[in-house]
């Protein structure tokens, strides 16, 4: 082999070379880039979430107060206490109700309205001295649980669109 055919060989070695080692380090660059901004995206999320977590914690607590209250009214079972509180507590829940509804999510909107909905039977049975007046307490008492379990899901959500572990 004479030294052009051997200059023209390791010259087009070497370009080959160079060629797959660019085009390896473009498609590094590529991938870190599609890494860095799915990272910014998480991390966006997670702030956001982190902004509204405090507020929308502050709204759940509120209701859970207010309806708390209401079992503990009809807990106490004086009826004079029971008529001259219920439509200030009906009338509390309603508007914390609208403070979670727009603290969103939708799930503990949902929760908040059927809470809302079952003092609000509570308080007209009472007021009717409808015979299953009482038995809305139940009512009030398993709305009540369904709603902190929602609320109790949206505070935890920690804005990973993926599961923490894989299995």
């Amino acid at each position: 082999m004479d030294a052009g055919v051997a200059a023209v060989l390791g010259a087009a070695i070497g370009g080959l070379a160079a060629f797959g080692t660019s085009w390896f380090g473009f498609r590094v660059a590529r991938l870190q880039i599609k890494s860095s901004e799915s990272q910014a995206e998480r991390q966006r999320r997670f702030e956001s979430l982190r902004e509204r977590r405090e507020p929308r914690s502050q709204a759940y607590a509120d209701l859970l107060d207010v309806a708390q209250e209401v079992l503990d009214l009809l807990r106490a079972k004086s009826r004079d206490e029971l008529y001259g509180r219920i439509d200030d507590l009906n009338n509390s829940v309603r508007k914390q109700r609208a403070v979670v509804a727009l603290a969103g999510p939708e799930s503990v909107a949902r929760a908040a309205a059927v809470l809302a909905q079952s003092v609000v039977e509570l308080r007209n049975n009472l007021l009717h001295m409808h015979p299953k007046a009482l038995s809305g307490f139940s009512s009030v008492e398993v709305a009540l649980e369904s709603f902190t379990r929602a609320a109790r899901a949206a505070l935890e959500d920690d804005g990973n669109p993926e599961p923490a572990v894989r299995l």
